[in-house]
């Protein structure tokens, strides 16, 4: 897979074409999650979302030969994702249980264009790498401040972590500026 990895979407559209399964391999691995975003953001269980995630990759494979921007296969992918999310919300027993009016999907998921999906898909994926760069300690304390569901104390933060509660707005800052320097060195 490595052979594909600095190749273009067209470029792997090609030698998908070409019946080169490890070039299919590489698409995949590249718009996985970006695929897989779409139904959870509008709410679908993961089971349905892994559904959605299969019928947009058995379309892509069905439409290959003839699409026609392959060099806008990211956007055509949001919209493959969105459009078998809504059919699979509507025929789902998720419908059957609830009401169902596309005018109440989340605001942020129904006004955005494919671009700005991927362009906000890519910024994450951006972030996670920086993150990921970061020391244990500084993920975690990150983690705690900015990602836990369960937004906890500083002091329930510093207990965690072995620190005092003191001491977690200058390792905060100094964590953010690290970040900060990583994020800047990849741009």
């Amino acid at each position: 897979m490595a052979r594909y990895q600095h190749f273009s979407d067209a470029e792997l559209i090609a030698a998908c074409l070409q019946h080169e399964a490890e070039a299919w391999d590489e698409l995949v691995a590249r718009y996985e999650r970006l695929v897989y975003t779409i139904p959870l953001r509008y709410g679908l269980p993961r089971s349905e979302a892994d559904d959605v995630f299969q019928t947009v990759w058995i379309t892509l494979l069905e439409k290959l030969p003839t699409l026609r921007e392959p060099d806008r296969l990211s956007s055509w992918l949001v919209t493959t994702a969105r459009r078998a999310t809504w059919d699979r919300r509507r025929g789902s027993e998720y419908k059957r249980t609830e009401s169902y009016d596309p005018a109440e999907l989340p605001e942020e998921s129904g006004d955005a264009t494919p671009e700005e999906v991927v362009a906000e898909f890519q910024q994450a994926q951006r972030m996670q790498k920086a993150l990921d760069r970061l020391d244990e300690r500084c993920r975690r304390l990150l983690f705690y401040l900015y990602q836990d569901k369960t937004t906890p104390s500083y002091a329930e933060i510093a207990d965690k972590l072995g620190l005092t509660t003191g001491s977690i707005g200058p390792i905060r800052a100094r964590c953010l500026e690290k970040l900060r320097g990583i994020l800047e060195e990849e741009s």
